[in-house]
Formats: C-alpha cells, sequence, structure tokens
C-alpha cells in the first residue's frame, strides 16, 4: 500500500473543519450527488445479501456490542459541548412496587458526541436529516478495513485510497453494495481514557479515508456509509474533512466512535445494525425498525 501523509492539523473549531472540506470538495471537481438523493440508486435497486454474507443470520448470529456509551466527562471533538446530566426525579423504594420511578435529565450535549451517526444535513445545507432516511442503513453489511498493522509499520498519518481499497478486495472479497465500511485502527480502547477534549482518545492522531475513496466506494460500490473506531472516517491531519464531507455529499451517513468490539468481526461477511446509544441511564432515545417480507409492504 502507498502511504499518503497529510501535514498535521492544528486545533481548529469544527465549523473551520467543515467549511474547509466543502472549499476542498467544490475545488476538486467532483460532482456532489443531490441533497436529497439516496446513495447506491441507479447501480443497485434490488436488496438481497451480497456474495459472502448469508453465512451470517442476524436473528441467530453472536452479538457483538459495537457502542461507545455517554459517560462522565466522555470524550469530545474540539469545540463541542460537554456531556452533563442530572437527576430529575426518584421516587423509588426498596420494595419497588409502589409506582416509583426513576428520571434523569440531560442539561447539556452534543449530538455528535460518543458512537453517532452523521446524517447529510450535519456538513451539507439542504441535506437529509435523521428523520428523512429510510431504514437500510439500520442494518448493513459491514466491510471492516484492519489498519492496525500499517500504523504500527508507518505511524498514523495516512489516507486509505482507492489502490488500498481495491487491494483490500483482492484479499478479502468485494465490498457489498448498500453496505458500510469501517475501519479499525484499535484505538477504541482508548476511549475509557481521560476525559473532554484533552482524552488520548481525541489527541492521537489517526488515519482515514481519503475523499477520492469515498467517491469511489459511493459510485462503484454503492454504499451506504463509512466510518471507524475514532472520531470519524477522517485522517486527523486532514483539515478538509475529505471522507465525511464526501460521504455526506453523496447522501450517505458515517459511523462514528465505534466501539472496540469491531476487533471481533471479520473483514468480509459480517452485518452491523445501527441503533441508539446505551447511556447508563433509565432510559434513552432509540430508534425502533420492522421487518418484513415483500408481499406484506
Amino acid at each position: 500500500m502507498t502511504t499518503t501523509r497529510p501535514t498535521a492539523r492544528p486545533a481548529v473549531s469544527r465549523r473551520t473543519v467543515i467549511a474547509a472540506g466543502l472549499t476542498a470538495a467544490g475545488s476538486a471537481a467532483l460532482t456532489p450527488v443531490r441533497a436529497d438523493a439516496a446513495p447506491g440508486q441507479g447501480s443497485w435497486a434490488p436488496r438481497s445479501i451480497p456474495p459472502g454474507y448469508q453465512q451470517v443470520d442476524p436473528r441467530t448470529a453472536d452479538r457483538v456490542p459495537l457502542t461507545l456509551s455517554l459517560r462522565d466527562g466522555v470524550p469530545l471533538y474540539p469545540g463541542d459541548p460537554a456531556f452533563t446530566w442530572e437527576v430529575a426525579d426518584d421516587t423509588r423504594t426498596p420494595a419497588h412496587d409502589d409506582g416509583g420511578y426513576l428520571l434523569e435529565r440531560i442539561t447539556s450535549l452534543g449530538t455528535h458526541t460518543a458512537s453517532h451517526v452523521s446524517a447529510p444535513v450535519h456538513f451539507i445545507i439542504g441535506g437529509k436529516r435523521l428523520d428523512q432516511l429510510d431504514e437500510d442503513f439500520t442494518l448493513m453489511p459491514l466491510a471492516v478495513v484492519d489498519v492496525r498493522r500499517r500504523i504500527a509499520t508507518d505511524g498514523p498519518d495516512f489516507l486509505v485510497g482507492r489502490d488500498d481499497l481495491r487491494d483490500w478486495e483482492r484479499r478479502h472479497g468485494r465490498i457489498p453494495p448498500r453496505g458500510c465500511v469501517l475501519l479499525l485502527t484499535g484505538y477504541a480502547s482508548l476511549f475509557s481514557e481521560g476525559t473532554g477534549p484533552d482524552s488520548p482518545y481525541v489527541t492521537t492522531p489517526a488515519p482515514g479515508f481519503s475523499g477520492g475513496a469515498v467517491d469511489w466506494l459511493f459510485d462503484a460500490r454503492s454504499v451506504l456509509a463509512t466510518g471507524a473506531d475514532t472520531l470519524g472516517p477522517d485522517a486527523t491531519a486532514d483539515e478538509a474533512l475529505q471522507a465525511t464531507t464526501r460521504t455526506l455529499l453523496h447522501g450517505g451517513v458515517t459511523l462514528e466512535n465505534v466501539g472496540p468490539g469491531l476487533a471481533r468481526l471479520r473483514p468480509h461477511g459480517d452485518w452491523i445494525a445501527v441503533n441508539g446509544n446505551r447511556p447508563a441511564f433509565s432510559g434513552f432515545q432509540t430508534g425502533f425498525t420492522g421487518f418484513t417480507t415483500a408481499r406484506h409492504r
């Protein structure tokens, strides 16, 4: 694999890097997908199980937790609001049978903290919000691009490009349509260390996808999502946030802060489900998805 080393990134705000990303995307002679378009349209219409993914039935397969949950002092993207909460009401008694309840109240929370997805509107004016996306991204065939050995050999400041992904396919199989492609760096283990924007999870440089690689994934492989077991699919040193920018311009979503369980999943042939974060509360907002046969639609 060819290692591309971007220049180091200074500490800048999310707004600044988003602006830089969109400027870079606009100057790259690349045609963005309509803001209201769905990824994979045209080249892949039928819903079917891609080759190599039939062996794993999500209903009976081993479940691997991949959520990095909200916690006190959770690592934060620089400039994002802190996560704070309090007990709003607790009327429980030791008997637990008098109708008492526990209710927590979040007093501060950014929408892009801990494990989460980013919808197109995160970067793109006119892009879809989460509630405007269809259900396809809630269960996707997964491709895991393991770059841990490359980090150990070359250091973390590189971009995974199109040639790297083609090389991955030669070794593991074709990246599935309507799938999710995640980088495995091994950095998720740092999530429990430190707090806020000074956490080692935030300050340790990480690799990411190049913008060209993301364009290829959407145009040639019709994927739905990119992501990583880091703050996102972008290299720390990439000021333009090419991977996120291009994913969202294509109408896809990014999966960010994926947990250390990613190392337990195979490069090719497994699946990933997207649901809500799981903080240590008595309840929390999640989405619900039903599955049925075509004749009942």
